[in-house]
């Protein structure tokens, strides 16, 4: 268990509960696995980006501000989510975005 997400679990569940909402209750109004609002305010799991997102969004609050000031999610949490949105192009599509990306770490170098 990380510390990182240890003190994104605490944000989740202190907003959660500013909002007066159980944990059922989020997951239901974020359209997510309870088990998934459970892992990530006991720091067990790194939810993906797009559940954050959906998270935030059913707690009213801005992702900055639920994932830490100025903060973003890890380049792990990102690569899952870009991973799992990859999954459902074409190959042909997955190859240029390839090409952009290798493209984009060139001029990086």
């Amino acid at each position: 268990m990380r510390a990182d997400s240890r003190e994104l679990g605490k944000r989740i569940a202190e907003h959660r509960k500013a909002a007066g909402l159980t944990q059922e209750e989020l997951a239901e109004r974020a359209g997510v696995n309870v088990k998934s609002v459970q892992g990530a305010e006991q720091g067990r799991s790194e939810p993906e980006l797009r559940t954050m997102r959906k998270i935030a969004k059913a707690l009213g609050t801005p992702l900055d501000v639920l994932t830490g000031t100025g903060r973003r999610m890890s380049v792990d949490a990102l690569l899952r989510d870009l991973d799992a949105d990859l999954r459902k192009l074409p190959v042909s599509v997955v190859e240029h975005v390839a090409a952009i990306v290798r493209a984009l770490a060139r001029r990086q170098r």
